[in-house]
């Protein structure tokens, strides 16, 4: 299968058995921006490795979101992974973020098998622990040392748009779920910064004012 060469490269799945495998028993799939990949509560039945696009994966709390991680090309979600060794249902959601996405979808039941068949699979597994366990002690590090203010000036200037590079094409509510606050809470920070001159507000736009 052509379409998942590059993810053969990229993760180092060598054997030939393992490819025969991935292509018998897996599937690929096209999706579409703000399609549910995963649903909180739902019982997993494939892992979903990511080969094209961008997904973003988070925890519901009351009538709040919570950003967990963004999965790029190439990625699974390790709380799905972790899923697949157990008959577990999933603690997240995760939707598409882009415009167009394409997923390799491989039957729980042999994830766990390949682990024990074929070293290139255990080291793929592994790896995406050890990733996932990075990404989620750098963002505990940001919540316990950085106030929400600093968070939020560091989410403004890594999201902004090419090709001016100062604006951010975001609501209030979008932010407010990236951070794991509140519109209302976003919204007065926002007010502030821009009364110190630091951004220009507008419609579902944040523009970023660099001192000269």
């Amino acid at each position: 299968m052509k379409a998942l060469e590059p993810f053969y490269q990229q993760m180092g799945i060598r054997e030939p058995t393992l490819r025969q495998a991935i292509e018998k028993h897996g599937f690929v799939t096209a999706h579409v921006a703000q399609e549910h990949l995963i649903k909180t509560g739902e019982y997993i039945k494939v892992l979903k490795i990511l080969l094209q696009g961008r997904v973003r994966v988070f925890q519901e709390y009351e009538d709040r979101e919570i950003l967990i991680y963004y999965l790029s090309q190439m990625e699974t979600c390790t709380l799905s992974l972790s899923a697949c060794f157990g008959d577990c249902q999933s603690t997240v959601s995760a939707i598409v973020e882009s415009n167009q996405a394409q997923v390799l979808n491989i039957p729980v039941r042999f994830v766990t098998d390949w682990c024990y068949q074929y070293p290139s699979w255990n080291h793929f597994t592994i790896d995406t622990f050890r990733h996932s366990y990075q990404v989620l002690m750098e963002s505990y590090s940001m919540l316990a040392f950085k106030t929400l203010n600093e968070r939020l000036w560091e989410y403004l200037i890594n999201n902004t748009c090419p090709p001016t590079n100062n604006v951010v094409l975001m609501s209030h509510q979008q932010i407010a779920n990236e951070l794991g606050t509140t519109r209302e809470v976003v919204s007065r920070l926002l007010k502030k910064l821009e009364k110190q001159q630091r951004i220009r507000l507008g419609q579902k736009s944040i523009q970023i004012i660099y001192s000269s």
